[in-house]
């Protein structure tokens, strides 16, 4: 059975004025709201992107503040060690074995002196030391001697720096071996040795002091508070960053309606002055 057009007029008028066409038409006006209607949403958003910039302005002050807190619960840390260092260093004996340290440091370089001056002193040093100052001088000729090869320069520069380092050699050996410096240097590692065992005695004793306790618990308290506080200022710089966001949408819907709402009036007032004519 074919339709006949007269009836497709009619069933169309008929759903244009159902309930469902007239929802349909409602939603599509919804889309667009009065310029008045998008100014005051755009006024709302502004209003909003100002209260959300207000409450990341306060999370960065305290974010401030509790990094503050942490740097002086950590001056603090240090604080209580170098005093639980001193405390507990007293009690172990620290000063004493530094002193020993120091003393024993003084006695061998005193000793090293005096027995270097005796080397330099002694006819054998003395010797050493002539020849290697007339090296010096030869290997000087040696290097400006165009008359010899590469390879005799090079044997002969050989030969002549052993000469030119056997003073400090000499030295370094006859330094080794007096008994006198062997034995103060014996008695500087041993004082270095008791000194380290109880640097460690004092390290351990002030880590395990209540003060210094008390002041690395602070310490960590202040830290997880700098991360509480740095995680709120980040949540309040996505909230701006959708505050803006709301902002532009609201203002490009405000443009939209105002352009509109113009193009009705032009067009309704040309339709008012073709009525009139």
């Amino acid at each position: 059975m074919k339709i006949k057009p007269v009836a497709i007029v009619v069933l169309t008028a008929c759903w244009l004025g159902s309930p469902v066409a007239a929802v349909g038409q409602n939603q599509t006006k919804a889309k667009t709201p009065s310029p008045t209607q998008a100014k005051k949403e755009l006024d709302e958003a502004k209003a909003k992107l100002k209260d959300e910039n207000q409450d990341l302005d306060k999370a960065e002050k305290e974010a401030d503040k509790a990094e503050a807190a942490r740097k002086s619960a950590a001056t603090k840390v240090q604080q209580a060690r170098q005093a639980a260092v001193i405390e507990h260093g007293r009690k172990l004996g620290l000063p004493v074995a530094t002193g020993r340290r120091d003393a024993a440091s003084r006695a061998l370089e005193s000793a090293h002196s005096a027995s270097a001056r005796q080397v330099r002193a002694s006819g054998e040093h003395q010797a050493v030391a002539k020849a290697a100052d007339e090296a010096k001088t030869r290997l000087e000729s040696v290097r400006d001697d165009a008359a010899l090869s590469d390879e005799k320069k090079k044997q002969l520069t050989s030969d002549l720096s052993k000469i030119i380092r056997a003073p400090v050699e000499l030295e370094r050996e006859r330094l080794e071996a007096d008994p006198q410096l062997r034995d103060l240097r014996g008695k500087l590692a041993e004082a270095n040795k008791e000194l380290v065992v109880i640097q460690g005695q004092v390290q351990k004793a002030a880590e395990d002091d209540a003060g210094v306790k008390t002041a690395l618990q602070h310490e960590r308290e202040a830290v997880e508070k700098v991360k509480a506080a740095r995680a709120e200022v980040e949540k309040h710089k996505k909230e701006v960053a959708a505050a803006q966001k709301k902002v532009a949408t609201e203002n490009q819907q405000l443009q939209s309606a105002q352009s509109k709402a113009a193009a009705a009036a032009k067009s309704k007032k040309g339709k008012s002055d073709g009525k009139s004519q």
